[in-house]
């Protein structure tokens, strides 16, 4: 298979409907070999996706979040096993659910919890005290319970969209965990990362924006990274599939924002989600990690963040393990083993292979894609593997 390839599937999906625009970016032993963009950042005013396209990244701001804080764990203002507490002291004392309405069984879909919406409350869930506290390692690895079953699903559909950054966190301190921090895994959308994220403004005494803006933006030239659009002349609009065509649902409560359980527009830093930056931008934080830390980070570190993080074997899916912000392939069809990254909602894609000397970042904006699970994203990495893995 050839490069062309990529660009004959991608003028495919755009002519049928399927995205409106995208662009990727492929480097390979620290050269960059393909450079490609298609389509719209807006379909009605043709304006084209370019270099300056703006995308809201949405999950894959979990991974910057995690460079942040493993910058401040090097800098020794952080210790990876310490327990969220001896910073936020309201994590004190966590409670878990062993309430059996809120037990998830294989084969439940998502819409079988709305009906528990309406009468919900976390104070009359029935829990007991957890065995241990939520550590650091454990939010960023997914394993600390917050936010990753049915009673912590519920509590955030149920939350105020004018919430402040630190009444969000307020709120998540009173979750009751959904196991025992350490003894499973899955996912946790919002909780985790915003924590962490609110974290890197406690540590360093600024607001959260500027942490990260110092931590990571700014010695990584990561221009166009913001938490906060003044011009959104740039920003790739939102769109969604009906009917075989795509519909623009920018500023809707279909958007991104009513994902994260925002205002849009609103100052809350969500380090879960709210990343606004070019893909050339993003890619700047791939090549450092690719580069095993390029002298921003440690090699140590980036060995790290790419390693299983729990001690007990968890596997979110089939042949996956999180690592310190990332998700590890150990077994997959299209992947080399030990390749690492994340993807967001909107159909974002950032993923590293140490063995090929590979980093890859793909971004579009359509809000059914399905995240991790995109058939779009697994395309690009069948297509990327094809030609430069294994070289």
């Amino acid at each position: 298979m050839t490069p062309n390839a990529i660009h004959q599937v991608m003028d495919s999906y755009i002519a049928n409907g399927e995205i409106a625009g995208g662009a990727l970016v492929i480097r390979k032993n620290d050269e960059i070999v393909f450079d490609g963009k298609w389509g719209y950042a807006d379909i009605e005013k043709k304006i084209p996706i370019t270099d300056h396209t703006v995308f809201r990244m949405a999950s894959m701001t979990k991974v910057v979040t995690a460079v942040a804080i493993m910058k401040l764990i090097e800098e020794g203002r952080l210790g990876l096993d310490d327990p969220i507490s001896k910073y936020l002291p309201q994590f004190a004392d966590m409670q878990v659910c062993v309430d059996k309405r809120y037990e998830w069984h294989p084969g439940m879909r998502m819409t079988s919890i709305l009906p528990k919406l309406l009468f919900f409350r976390m104070d009359k869930v029935r829990s007991i005290p957890s065995d241990r506290e939520v550590t650091i390692r454990d939010l960023l690895s997914h394993a600390s319970g917050l936010q990753q079953g049915i009673a912590g699903m519920i509590a955030m559909l149920k939350h105020n969209k004018k919430d402040t950054l630190e009444q969000r966190i307020d709120a998540y301190s009173r979750y009751v965990l959904d196991f025992h921090p350490g003894t499973n895994t899955g996912y946790s959308p919002c909780a985790a990362y915003d924590v962490l994220g609110y974290l890197l403004g406690v540590i360093t005494e600024e607001p959260v924006a500027d942490a990260y803006r110092e931590l990571v933006f700014k010695p990584l030239g990561m221009d166009s990274a913001t938490f906060k659009l003044t011009d959104k002349t740039d920003l790739a609009r939102t769109y969604t599939r009906k009917r075989n065509r795509l519909v623009d649902i920018t500023g809707t409560p279909r958007d991104l924002e009513s994902i994260l359980r925002i205002e849009p527009d609103a100052d809350y830093v969500a380090g879960c989600g709210g990343l606004y930056c070019t893909v050339k931008d993003y890619e700047k934080l791939g090549r450092m990690l690719c580069n095993d830390g390029d002298g921003f980070l440690k090699p140590e570190t980036v060995k790290l963040m790419r390693t299983e993080a729990q001690e007990k074997h968890m596997e979110p899916e089939p042949g996956q393990v999180w690592g310190l912000g990332v998700r590890i392939r150990q077994n997959d069809p299209f992947c080399t083993s030990g390749t690492y990254g994340w993807s967001g909602a909107l159909g974002t894609h950032f993923f590293v292979s140490p063995e090929d000397k590979l980093e890859v970042v793909f971004a579009t904006h359509r809000s059914d894609l399905g995240g991790s699970g995109s058939y779009i994203s697994r395309k690009v990495e069948e297509l990327v593997f094809s030609v430069w893995g294994n070289q």
